[in-house]
């Protein structure tokens, strides 16, 4: 069953609530959204939020709020220790090695680290 009726844009990005520049990159504050798309069959017994979707995540922002434009190369590193829920409140910390072309993230709360990893990206000019 869909629970989007055609007038709706599924949601597929969290609410960012806040940012916070750092040296090396960015901490943005973010909300799990409750009718987000990927919930849609990501489980029958509890909404979870993939894998697949944290990093996608990662990499939009690491986009929109850094300015990484490269070519997606390979990940390393990649842990996901808690599960992501609907309503769930926390930080998405972002650092971008430019020199290295290697983004890394983390998404964490006061309590809890939820996911980690490095993914590193190739200019495809160079």
């Amino acid at each position: 069953m869909n629970q989007f009726t055609q007038a709706d844009s599924p949601v597929l990005l969290p609410d960012v609530l806040a940012r916070k520049a750092s040296a090396d990159g960015i901490v943005l504050t973010i909300c799990i959204p409750e009718t987000l798309a990927y919930f849609v069959g990501h489980f029958d017994a509890i909404a979870i939020v993939p894998g697949v979707v944290q990093i996608q995540w990662a990499v939009h922002f690491a986009r929109q709020y850094l300015g990484v434009e490269p070519v997606f190369r390979h990940m390393e590193a990649v842990k996901f220790k808690e599960l992501l829920l609907p309503g769930q409140p926390l930080e998405l910390q972002l650092r971008y090695s430019d020199q290295a072309a290697k983004l890394e993230f983390c998404y964490r709360s006061q309590h809890s680290e939820y996911s980690s990893g490095r993914i590193y990206f190739h200019d495809p000019r160079v």
